[in-house]
């Protein structure tokens, strides 16, 4: 089985215009990059971004079935408190996310993205939880909260009551007004480790510039897991020895049951497409050596226990 624990929709309204012009700037830069032509941000919307928009998630489901991908974790992300509240509010967005995973209940395993200083957040999650059927957290404290802040222990505390995942932002951040100091994963790892009945995913494995704060969480706690999403853009740019490498050395150290294969899609999936970033894992054209359990593991067995699958 093939899970990947970390992906969004394209759904019109849900985030707020200082954010999609950041971002712009960013995921143009990258794809420029990645595969060497000149689109000007503008084009890169119109003619690449706005046909991912999928209401539904039937487009996502439908490249699901291309790459071989059987489940994808889904969420949004709740940025109304730093850039404004967009069209639709984070509450609505979270029951258009639950609604989408209705239509595809064996597909698609929904998140409540929340930020934790939101008023009525609390009565939402529990609405969320137990009439929606979502099945774990997301936060990202770059808008504004170190993960560590009492803010946010209602929030691990419901995850350790209702035993379920949380998936918190480590990382970098598009060009827009983020703070990233909020997002390091040794702030993350300092709320693990207050919470050590509570499974933590750290989103991006804290990205090019701090996994070795990513790993080093993982190794230590047996609460602490690392997602790959953002990956795909080294991996497309680099030197594929590097990258095998790279891989080599965090199964190595934190242990191939503690890394989840992930996407962050849609935008990084423009760098390499799904079908690509899930043969990097399953094809490997390298002389460097992983055992069929690692990828395996790699690939969905360590989701099934953070998720809590049969």
């Amino acid at each position: 089985m093939i899970i990947d624990v970390h992906r969004h929709m394209v759904v019109k309204g849900t985030v707020q215009g200082d954010y999609i012009r950041g971002a712009q700037k960013s995921f143009t830069m990258m794809y420029r990059k990645s595969h060497k032509v000149d689109i000007s941000d503008k084009d890169f919307t119109d003619k690449v971004v706005r046909p991912l928009i999928d209401p539904n998630g039937d487009n996502i489901v439908a490249e699901m079935d291309k790459a071989g991908v059987d489940k994808s974790v889904i969420f949004g992300v709740d940025y109304g408190l730093v850039y404004g509240e967009p069209p639709m509010n984070i509450f609505d967005t979270n029951k258009h996310y639950a609604k989408a995973a209705q239509r595809h209940p064996d597909r698609f395993i929904p998140f409540m993205a929340i930020d934790p200083r939101r008023n009525g957040a609390l009565k939402h999650c529990e609405e969320m939880y137990h009439e929606w059927g979502m099945k774990g957290f997301k936060m990202h404290p770059g808008v504004g909260y170190m993960p560590y802040d009492p803010c946010c222990f209602w929030i691990y505390e419901k995850a350790r009551e209702w035993n379920i995942p949380i998936l918190i932002h480590t990382g970098g951040a598009p060009a827009t007004r983020l703070n990233w100091e909020y997002s390091c994963p040794r702030h993350a790892a300092s709320a693990a480790a207050l919470y050590p009945e509570v499974d933590f995913i750290f989103a991006h494995c804290g990205d090019y510039g701090w996994w070795q704060e990513a790993i080093q969480a993982a190794m230590w706690m047996p609460n602490v897991y690392v997602d790959l999403s953002l990956w795909q853009d080294p991996y497309v740019r680099l030197p594929k020895p590097r990258f095998y490498q790279w891989l080599r050395d965090i199964i190595d150290l934190a242990g191939a049951d503690k890394i989840l294969f992930a996407t962050d899609a849609p935008y990084p999936n423009l760098m390499c497409p799904l079908k690509d970033w899930a043969d990097a894992f399953r094809k490997r054209e390298t002389d460097i050596k992983f055992t069929d359990e690692e990828i395996n593991l790699i690939m969905g067995e360590a989701a099934r226990k953070v998720l809590r699958l049969k």
